[in-house]
């Protein structure tokens, strides 16, 4: 897991656009010398607990060009895949400055990734963003034979301060960008 990278908006992919308004895409490479591209997906749908919260999903291409936001990747470069992928929300944000992007760290080790990613980048990514952390609510959301109903579910989100620490229990698992 890449927990040293670093964001930066000059050394990023270039970005291409895939049969849709709201997919584009990049070509980046493994450690292993593979070439894939990778997706990034912002989703036309709001966030069912969150006004104007878009879902922000990337990852390697599947059948009929969905993504798996799933796959575990060895990145070349982890740095630059994640700078496009946010400069890329960036982006988005800017056209759209009323609208959030929604990250969601779907399982342990990712969100600590995210989280950790946002911390070790706290001073050059809060000079774009306003970013906030949202607890629990996502493991909720994908038991499948969960009793719990959409609005019985509290999603609030708390602003992320630098160098906040979280033990896992209590460690964000969903994190939400708003342009400044």
């Amino acid at each position: 897991m890449a927990l040293n990278i670093k964001i930066n908006f000059e050394d990023r992919y270039g970005i291409y656009p895939v049969n849709n308004v709201n997919y584009t895409a990049f070509d980046t490479e493994l450690v292993d010398g593979t070439k894939i591209s990778l997706g990034i997906k912002i989703s036309t749908d709001e966030h069912p607990l969150m006004r104007d919260v878009y879902n922000l999903g990337f990852g390697p291409f599947i059948a009929n060009n969905e993504i798996d936001d799933q796959a575990k990747l060895t990145h070349k470069n982890h740095s630059k895949v994640f700078s496009t992928i946010v400069f890329e929300g960036l982006s988005f944000l800017s056209k759209y400055p009323d609208r959030y992007l929604g990250i969601d760290g779907s399982t342990t080790a990712r969100a600590y990734m995210y989280y950790r990613c946002i911390q070790n980048n706290y001073d050059f990514l809060t000079s774009y963003f306003v970013i906030y952390g949202v607890n629990y609510y996502a493991r909720i959301l994908r038991e499948e034979d969960s009793d719990y109903e959409s609005e019985g579910i509290l999603a609030l989100p708390k602003l992320i301060e630098k160098g906040e620490v979280m033990c896992s229990a209590k460690l964000y698992n969903y994190f939400i960008f708003k342009v400044k």
